[in-house]
């Protein structure tokens, strides 16, 4: 009998004791005062806010506001706000003057932009993608962000911009302000990998739009069954890519960086990436291309992209070398798919490692863990130790 309560004694000591452990070897991690702007202008559920990348990360590393305190993800960044069931406020920098918003970048040391594309009538207040008329609500790049992330750079602050960042609806003049103050090009394109471009298939997640589209352009039914990806332009053009014709075994786009860059960051080579990706390019000759996105592509998959001057492989993170501290994620890598479950216990990164399938082609999170994450973590901390060496 004591043998059978010295093993329960045992057990529980495990199992409450490391959890514990963890718990407290995160709390007393120092923490790491950073001033971070963040812009989300298309979170508008609560569920998307609570899945921001970035925060997840802030709340695990120990990046912390000025004050001491842990950044909230429903409260400490500008743009969309949902309220109720119908409401909503924005806050951002659209009726700030000029010295308004020099002040705001002044009082960061980072800013942010996670998502800019905004939100449309088919979205809130319910999502309903057969909506007749689509009207934005809310969204886009404006001339305000352009001076606020100008003022950034000339005072030699972190930006980091995220996925669609230049797209619709961003008006083309402000793009253009943008692109030649930030040295990147986008091609007028986005894309994702489906796991199925089935129809019919009981896990098919494309939507509805792509086919009825396909079939207005091509004058042709749509019939591709196998996995694949999808490549749609801003004029709405298609471009479809399906397994065993345009590509090859491995359908999924596949992120690579130089093995001195994977060294600095930290970062697992050729992980796969099943979310949406825009096609930017290097604007200038500061503009470094820190990893690429490479297709398995057949020769009629070149041939078809050739066709419609698409780049055969293309950035998925630029870095400008040159006097901007500036980081451009051309992937949509700003939503998290990992649960807050571990976010304050140390070591959580490997923990939902664990519990990972990395070779589920349609998992996100082993992208998250093992790209998304190190990635970020070291720009930050890097900007975070030269910040206090000066």
């Amino acid at each position: 009998m004591k043998k059978r309560y010295k093993g329960l004694l045992i057990l529980g000591a495990i199992v409450f004791g490391i959890p514990l452990i963890l718990w407290l070897s995160w709390l007393f991690t120092p923490p790491k005062p950073l001033s971070i702007f963040i812009m989300d202008k298309s979170s508008y559920t609560n569920e998307m806010i609570n899945k921001r990348a970035i925060n997840w990360l802030l709340r695990h590393y120990r990046f912390v506001k000025p004050n001491g305190k842990d950044y909230d993800p429903k409260l400490d960044y500008f743009g969309f706000f949902p309220s109720g069931d119908s409401d909503y406020v924005t806050m951002d920098l659209s009726e700030m003057s000029s010295s308004e918003i020099q002040q705001l970048a002044l009082q960061h040391d980072v800013a942010y932009f996670a998502d800019n594309y905004g939100v449309f009538s088919n979205m809130w207040p319910i999502n309903d993608p057969d909506t007749a008329a689509v009207i934005k609500l809310y969204g886009g790049l404006d001339d305000q962000d352009i001076q606020f992330i100008d003022y950034m750079l000339r005072l030699k602050k972190l930006v980091v911009a995220e996925f669609i960042f230049l797209a619709p609806p961003t008006a083309k003049d402000v793009r253009r302000k943008a692109e030649e103050l930030l040295g990147i090009e986008w091609q007028g394109w986005t894309g994702r990998y489906f796991q199925t471009l089935d129809v019919n298939h009981p896990d098919e997640i494309l939507p509805g739009w792509i086919p009825v589209l396909f079939e207005k352009q091509y004058r042709r039914p749509w019939n591709f069954k196998e996995p694949g990806i999808v490549l749609v332009n801003e004029d709405e053009k298609l471009v479809i890519l399906e397994k065993g014709y345009h590509l090859g075994n491995n359908a999924v786009p596949v992120v690579k960086m130089q093995p001195e860059d994977r060294k600095h960051f930290g970062v697992t080579d050729g992980i796969g990436y099943p979310g949406w990706f825009d096609i930017t390019l290097p604007g200038n000759s500061s503009a470094k291309v820190l990893s690429w996105f490479e297709l398995d592509l057949t020769d009629q998959g070149k041939e078809i992209l050739i066709k419609n001057n698409i780049p055969l492989n293309f950035p998925s993170i630029i870095q400008d070398t040159g006097v901007n501290n500036f980081y451009y994620f051309a992937g949509d890598f700003g939503q998290s798919p990992v649960s807050r479950r571990f976010v304050r216990f140390k070591g959580a990164r490997f923990a939902e490692l664990f519990l990972t399938d990395l070779d589920d082609p349609t998992d996100k999170k082993g992208f998250f863990l093992t790209f998304y994450l190190p990635l970020t973590r070291k720009i930050l901390l890097d900007y975070y130790q030269d910040k206090g060496s000066e």
